[in-house]
């Protein structure tokens, strides 16, 4: 009857409409009844709470709101909860949602239960504590021990099945927007220590997984390989993972490509830069790596909270060096360039070389002004440029001015 009632109503409530609302975490509290608590964030990347409880224990599904709600938003939402609740069923659970406390409580890290009991628990700690690295935390001291004695039983299944349900719910992304900036929510950095341990155990077990799990597994390393941002945060252990053995990376590599012919998807920074490593492709791999610095770069333009980013574009540039920076300038002439990445942090050695570029790309930016649809943008640049000058070089303050 409870299923019947969630079909009935997602059947009779079908609309385009897309919410505003997004949802941060859900507990079971009773058989038939799950609380939810969703959230958006004002135009000062506040963040405003609303908590529906949802029985589908009738023939009718019900819904309370803690907040009153326009109707659209409020069907939207329901429906985004009823189809995680038959998410849910789709797995089996041990733990009753009456003992989640008494059992995070005992800490309890001996018993073995299901890997959606372990998602019900992250969901569980965050619905009542929020999320934070110290929930999160709290999280893996259960869920480490027991992906350890999956792996020393050599269940490669429920590892995967466990890791999957984690990545489904910690690889969102959503974009909120302010007065002058975006705000991109994620949950992921908070994850980051975590999965550079599980991706270091799956690599020293990589064989097993690969010959029982193949398709979860490539299925995981697809997934990470469309979180961007995730992935660069744990590329060192996820590039030796990906690229440690010819006869899996190419496995990988063949199950990219269909997938992105199949989805119609474009590829991203991800890919190219692992096949250039792989490949041993000098050139390809300079051009992947500038096109991670240029990805930086947009999100350090877009976004208030850019912290993760920048960490990525700096680690780039400890990796190959500041000429990557150089290049990319002399490449784009994009004086952004210098906005993320400061002359001021560059070595010495390289402030000569940067005034050279900048005085060329004035020059070129000059050239380009005579041209209509080009006049606004270079103007922009041709004033950056001016700015980087007199703020870096005084001797050459009045020179462009």
């Amino acid at each position: 009857m409870a299923r019947e009632c969630i079909h009935k109503y997602l059947e009779e409530h079908q609309s385009n409409y897309q919410g505003k609302y997004r949802c941060h975490s859900c507990v079971q509290t009773k058989k038939f009844e799950h609380k939810f608590h969703y959230y958006i964030r004002d135009i000062q990347f506040r963040e405003i709470n609303v908590f529906v409880t949802v029985d589908y224990s009738g023939d009718e599904v019900k819904t309370t709101f803690s907040v009153d709600l326009h109707e659209q938003e409020q069907e939207y939402i329901t429906k985004d909860a009823l189809k995680q609740i038959l998410y849910f069923n789709k797995y089996k659970t041990i733990l009753h949602c009456h003992v989640f406390q008494h059992y995070i409580n005992s800490k309890n890290t001996n018993s073995m239960l299901e890997p959606l009991d372990y998602r019900n628990i992250l969901d569980y700690l965050e619905y009542h504590r929020g999320t934070n690295q110290e929930t999160v935390d709290e999280f893996y001291e259960f869920f480490m021990p027991y992906l350890d004695r999956l792996l020393s039983n050599g269940n490669y299944k429920k590892y995967m099945d466990s890791v999957s349900l984690l990545l489904d719910k910690i690889l969102y992304e959503y974009e909120w927007d302010g007065m002058t900036a975006k705000y991109l929510d994620t949950q992921y950095q908070y994850h980051l220590y975590y999965f550079r341990l599980i991706i270091k155990d799956v690599f020293k077990h990589l064989d097993g997984f690969y010959n029982t799990v193949k398709e979860p597994l490539l299925d995981a390393i697809w997934r990470l390989c469309n979180s961007q941002r995730f992935a660069f945060a744990i590329m060192t252990d996820f590039g030796n993972l990906v690229l440690s053995h010819y006869r899996i990376t190419k496995a990988i590599f063949n199950y990219i490509d269909n997938r992105i012919h199949e989805e119609g998807k474009t590829s991203n920074i991800v890919i190219p830069y692992l096949k250039a490593i792989f490949e041993n492709d000098i050139e390809g791999y300079q051009n992947a790596s500038m096109d991670v610095i240029r990805f930086v770069m947009n999100d350090m333009l877009t976004f208030a909270n850019h912290d993760l980013q920048l960490a990525i574009g700096n680690s780039i540039v400890q990796s190959e060096g500041y000429d990557l920076l150089i290049n990319l300038f002399s490449k784009d002439y994009n004086t952004f360039v210098f906005v993320c990445f400061p002359i001021s942090t560059f070595p010495p050695e390289y402030k000569e070389i940067i005034r050279e570029n900048l005085e060329t790309a004035i020059r070129f930016y000059a050239g380009r002004m005579e041209h209509d649809e080009y006049r606004l943008s270079s103007f922009e640049q041709v004033c950056n440029i001016n700015r980087l000058l007199m703020e870096n070089y005084k001797e050459y303050g009045g020179k462009h001015v």
